[in-house]
């Protein structure tokens, strides 16, 4: 409509511009020509109307050119339009995708809320009191999901329970892995007062620290002080005693010396007559063990063995022979071993003690050798306490204790003067007696003292 608007005005104009040239020729051919003066007059006149009408279709046309020029501006700010309503149009799809998805998330929202949620974890337990004074437990639950998206944060929820009961409840029945309940939290309130009464412990504290600091710091001037003082005075003192001090250190000192050298002599007369002790003891300890004594106490020795065992064979044959009335063949092959056995072991034994004694006799003799000798590291290492070291020391010194046992034990039972005195000679023997006790021993026996030696 616009163009064709524009274009009939233009072809108007073209068409009149045109023919005006031949109307306003036409009065001058005429006069040359000698046309008439009114047809001259009709020219001018034409020429005058044509004039006229070319400038009413100047205006024309500039109207036309300003409703050019208004088609233009509204067409500039028609396609303004069309875009901001584009950009709307666009913004309005974005915003419709979004509600989409908003609602596809409700829908998915919904679906699970119609099945029931498996709490994970309580994350915190508040209480909450209200202004009518009702209490009501709040607890942030996580629960289970199935999204398998670790990025995306996991669903959690608040639940108002009435009761701790409810809790309980509510914990017991969900399934899976069983569900701790966190302690309460400290309501802000709480939280806020716990802050100023530490920053009010704080204070305090740092005020009774800066005072002590404050009167350790006088204190320690004053011990200061107090020791230069000290330091002082215990320096004029030492320069006015230095003098005299000399002489009685010297005279101190030789008077240890001297009462050093008197302990000095006395503990050796002291060792020496401990050493001549020890001496005349393993003198009579060798006699006695090297002569008929030695062999005495070896032959008791194994003939309380001997009848310990000849006594505890004739126990077991006599168990043997009440246990085997059913067989015979038995009973003979366990009296055989057994009185195998017990012939082997008395022998073993009596080896083993005959060699023990033979090492204590050499033992005594290289003691006795080393005793002739003054100023010997032997002598410090002899024990005049007791004679057999080498039985009670080594692991047979059961088997001493059960001889001297026997020993005893036939003493006391026999009334034959001469066993007796064999016996008493092992028992003074093996228990070490001294020349004093055994001397001690003769005269309470020569005083008329009734059974042996008196003692029992």
């Amino acid at each position: 409509m616009a163009d064709d608007d524009v274009g009939a005005p233009a072809a108007v104009v073209s068409g009149d511009l045109t023919c005006s040239p031949c109307v306003e020729e036409s009065p001058q051919d005429a006069q040359v020509e000698g046309v008439p003066a009114t047809t001259a007059a009709q020219s001018i006149d034409e020429a005058a109307k044509w004039k006229e009408r070319s400038g009413r279709l100047g205006n024309a046309v500039n109207q036309q050119k300003a409703r050019i020029q208004e088609l233009e501006e509204s067409d500039t700010r028609l396609k303004r339009l069309l875009n901001l309503a584009k950009r709307s149009i666009e913004s309005k799809d974005a915003s419709i995708e979004s509600l989409k998805q908003q609602v596809v998330e409700l829908k998915a929202a919904a679906a699970k809320q119609g099945r029931p949620k498996d709490p994970r974890r309580i994350l915190h337990k508040v209480k909450h009191v209200t202004h009518a004074g009702q209490t009501t437990l709040w607890c942030l639950v996580e629960y289970t999901s199935d999204d398998d998206d670790e990025s995306r944060p996991p669903e959690c929820g608040w639940l108002a329970f009435q009761h701790e009961a409810d809790l309980l409840e509510y914990v017991r029945r969900a399934s899976g892995e069983p569900v701790r309940v966190p302690d309460l939290s400290l309501p802000p309130s709480d939280v806020l007062q716990m802050k100023l009464d530490l920053s009010d412990e704080l204070e305090r504290v740092q005020e009774e620290f800066r005072r002590y600091r404050v009167r350790s710091e006088i204190t320690r001037k004053q011990k200061e002080a107090e020791l230069r003082k000290i330091s002082a005075s215990a320096l004029t003192k030492q320069t006015e005693q230095i003098g005299g001090m000399d002489l009685q250190q010297e005279l101190q000192a030789a008077r240890v010396q001297v009462r050093r050298f008197s302990q000095l002599q006395t503990s050796a007369e002291e060792r020496e007559r401990e050493l001549q002790d020890k001496y005349d003891k393993l003198a009579r300890e060798h006699a006695k063990l090297s002569g008929a004594m030695g062999e005495t106490v070896l032959a008791m020795e194994w003939r309380a063995r001997y009848e310990q065992a000849v006594a505890d064979k004739a126990a077991l044959e006599q168990q043997v022979v009440m246990a085997a009335s059913s067989s015979d063949s038995s009973r003979h092959v366990l009296d055989v071993d057994i009185s195998g056995n017990d012939v082997a072991k008395l022998k073993m034994e009596f080896a083993l003690y005959r060699k023990r004694a033979m090492q204590v006799v050499d033992l005594k003799d290289k003691e006795l050798q080393t005793c002739r000798i003054p100023g010997t590291a032997g002598l410090r290492r002899m024990s005049s306490s007791n004679s057999l070291n080498g039985f009670e020391t080594s692991s047979h010194a059961p088997t001493t204790n059960e001889y001297l046992k026997n020993i005893v034990i036939k003493y006391m039972s026999t009334d034959q003067d001469e066993v007796k005195e064999h016996m008493e000679k092992a028992i003074a023997t093996v228990l070490n007696f001294s020349s004093a006790e055994v001397k001690h021993i003769q005269d309470k026996r020569k005083g008329g003292a009734a059974g042996g030696w008196g003692l029992w």
